[in-house]
């Protein structure tokens, strides 16, 4: 049994599962993944909702927003160096 351990863990492909976790491509896959939960919330709205979801680039971030009249709420999402920042409209950080 230890040796098909062996076996199955030289197969292991280490450098490509490092590379996917790269934080460009977790930013990557995060903004797809909030732009896919937006749509989802926006087809569980009512037709006559005064509300709506949206998605905003900007830049080097994107931002998941909420709009109700003229009230608007959003999270943004940016890549920093070693990390990934989330802060709300009022530029209060949440990591």
């Amino acid at each position: 049994m230890t040796e098909k351990v062996e076996k199955d863990s030289s197969k292991f492909d280490w450098v490509t599962e490092r590379s996917s976790c790269a934080l460009t491509k977790v930013f990557k896959t995060l903004r797809l993944q909030v732009d896919e939960d937006l749509k989802a919330r926006n087809a569980l709205r009512p037709d006559n909702s005064p509300y709506k979801f949206s998605l905003a680039d900007n830049g080097g971030a994107f931002s998941a927003l909420m709009e109700v009249n003229v009230v608007h709420r959003s999270v943004i999402f940016s890549l920093a160096e070693h990390a990934l920042v989330v802060r709300d409209e009022k530029g209060r950080c949440h990591v």
